[in-house]
């Protein structure tokens, strides 16, 4: 099998504005990582900042975490589909997993669905990747490596 380059990511998390009686502050989320394709497996690793900005009396305080390296690992006949969505604009590649769980410990993952947004300068880079993983499922749906017939073929 060919070796595939990781797909660098992003998830999309919501910021806060707070406002109390000492201040203003506000918080902003970034969270990225990479999708690898090795073997028979998926692989998503990310990592989270958090910037937090206070305006208050004192003046402006930035602070920045960073959270630990996430990692998931998905068998690939556990994706049931692979798809490339938001046309040139917002590429997003969409995974669908056979299991509500099967992203669960994945930031803004929904039951059994992920949405990872990439580059544009990415989409071909993802679509080479869903065509691998298309393949991948395929081969291993019946023996000789032949998918199944769709309806009406």
């Amino acid at each position: 099998m060919t070796q595939i380059d990781p797909l660098p990511f992003r998830l999309r998390v919501p910021g806060q504005d707070l406002l109390d009686s000492e201040g203003v502050s506000t918080i902003r989320y970034r969270l990225q990582g990479l999708l690898h394709l090795e073997d028979e497996k998926l692989t998503l690793e990310w990592t989270a900042t958090r910037k937090t900005q206070r305006v208050d009396g004192s003046g402006v305080n930035t602070d920045v975490d960073r959270s630990p390296i996430g990692t998931l690992e998905v068998p690939v006949d556990w994706i049931t589909s692979a798809r490339l969505r938001g046309g040139w604009l917002w590429p997003r590649l969409e995974l669908r997993a056979r299991s509500l769980d099967a992203f669960d410990s994945l930031p803004r993952s929904r039951p059994g669905v992920v949405t990872l947004k990439i580059r544009r300068r990415d989409r071909e880079h993802a679509r080479n990747l869903v065509a691998a993983i298309e393949s991948r499922r395929g081969a291993g749906a019946l023996p000789g490596g032949n998918a199944p017939p769709r309806l009406g073929e």
